[in-house]
């Protein structure tokens, strides 16, 4: 099997990392930065390309992870599938719906696996909490409350950000396409389909941005609970909660603590803690579009369901 992964960015090089100790070892890699290149050629033996189509051409790979900018995503899935390969697709799907039901329809007529990334759905601390959930055991669900952030110049520490598309509106940058994505799928998976949405954008650009820095996005789900997600790039303790209240207390996952507690009134009760290991999830989510590819069977995430969180965030951000 050989695998192509286009884009050498922060996530791209988590996949090449991951796939190496996985044992793969048949990888080429793509990016148009020289820098990038280098930094991956330090990996391993890779074939580097430029251009992502000279790579797709002349490597003819049979998977391809697709890394790069998200304006960029549907035309190089579409690109790859042409070429018959299976396509891992980096979150969000696109920064607008344009070409995403051609991609869908492509993809109904062949016979290759294509995933949408969604790694909070492969972290044990999600899936305790959903399976705690779905047994009531602490009550039905009423709200949720998700704080997300960390500091873009400590956490892109190798390229310069404000020229990266996440600081740009029209390559998909701004923390709802590249950040809030995240928590739509998980809510998505706790609590169903979004029935409404609204959001708040704050007009203050510390870091210079042309995107949004900071947001505010609340939901309500057709089961009747409501969610909100405060997300930024400036918070200097990174931070990523997720607070479902109930009707006997509150369920807190703590990401970067690894753990999920239950408290009411009067107890305190630790219903989960991990190694703090998070890189397990990417793990897991790899694992599992590669196992889908060896047995020909359906992806937990599919194209419709990122089209539909995509809808969601395009709606609220009305772009």
């Amino acid at each position: 099997m050989k695998i192509l992964i286009i884009g050498a960015g922060s996530i791209g090089t988590r996949h090449l990392k991951n796939l190496l100790k996985l044992g793969y070892k048949n990888l080429v890699v793509s990016d148009p930065d020289e820098k990038k290149l280098k930094v991956a050629a330090l990996l391993g033996n890779f074939s580097l390309y430029k251009n992502a189509k000279t790579a797709i051409e002349k490597e003819r790979p049979n998977i391809v992870f697709i890394c790069n900018p998200t304006h960029l995503h549907v035309p190089t899935a579409s690109l790859a599938l042409n070429y018959g390969a299976h396509v891992f697709i980096e979150k969000p799907l696109s920064n607008n719906l344009a070409g995403v039901d051609a991609l869908i329809k492509k993809v109904a007529r062949g016979k290759k696996v294509v995933m949408p990334a969604c790694n909070f759905l492969f972290y044990e601390g999600f899936k305790k909490l959903q399976s705690v959930l779905k047994s009531m055991v602490y009550g039905k669900a009423m709200l949720c409350r998700v704080a997300q952030g960390f500091y873009i110049p400590w956490a892109r520490k190798n390229i310069n950000y404000k020229k990266s598309y996440i600081a740009k509106k029209t390559e998909g940058g701004g923390v709802i396409l590249d950040h809030v994505t995240h928590s739509i799928y998980y809510l998505s998976a706790l609590f169903g389909d979004i029935k409404k949405a609204a959001l708040l954008l704050s007009d203050k650009h510390p870091l210079g941005f042309k995107s949004e820095e900071m947001a505010v996005l609340m939901l309500e789900h057709k089961n009747g609970v409501i969610s909100g997600i405060a997300s930024d790039y400036i918070c200097k303790k990174t931070t990523h909660r997720i607070e479902v209240v109930t009707e006997k207390g509150t369920l807190t996952l703590d990401i970067g603590e690894d753990t999920l507690i239950f408290e009411d009134r009067k107890i305190k009760k630790e219903l989960y803690r991990g190694d703090k290991n998070l890189n397990k999830m990417f793990v897991e989510e790899i694992k599992h579009f590669l196992n889908c590819i060896k047995n020909n069977s359906e992806p937990l995430q599919g194209l419709r369901a990122a089209k539909n969180v995509l809808k969601v965030l395009i709606r609220a951000k009305k772009i």
